[in-house]
């Protein structure tokens, strides 16, 4: 089951002004794991949003999606049609699982209260990412106050 709950946005300008009408233009550069595995023949698409802002879904579980986080650097002048300068043209991007501990936050999850298991899910009710819990320690401790 694909997962789109979580999208990630981007920002491109031609000039300091938002590009707009550009999605057909813009592919993944590359896309890799963290170890360097080339994930980019499975890249997502990309659409617009509006204003310069576009966006591409992450599904963790499928492919590309299917190795952990992953780092990629997106060209939103593929043909050149725009005429970006390099500098507007490459558009680094990270994808990280704990983007789903954000969507864990805000969104739907069920949690086993025998094992411990949760399942987060996207709006629709839709199991997106399954946590499996598979030590042995009786509990497990979670502080979230800032150090100062």
């Amino acid at each position: 089951m694909a997962n789109s709950n979580i999208e990630i946005p981007f920002y491109a300008a031609n000039g300091g002004t938002g590009l707009t009408g550009a999605a057909a233009e813009m592919n993944f550069e590359f896309l890799k794991t963290l170890s360097g595995v080339d994930k980019s023949a499975s890249a997502p698409s990309i659409s617009e949003i509006g204003g310069g802002w576009y966006k591409f879904p992450v599904a963790y579980g499928t492919a590309p999606f299917d190795a952990g986080d992953l780092v990629g650097i997106i060209d939103a002048d593929k043909d050149a049609a725009n005429g970006l300068g390099n500098a507007e043209r490459f558009i680094p991007v990270e994808i990280r699982l704990d983007f789903y501990a954000l969507s864990r936050m805000v969104g739907p999850m069920a949690q086993n209260k025998v094992s411990g298991d949760m399942t987060i899910k996207n709006n629709d009710g839709d199991a997106i990412l399954e946590l499996a819990i598979t030590d042995n320690e009786q509990t497990i401790g979670r502080d979230p106050k800032a150090v100062s």
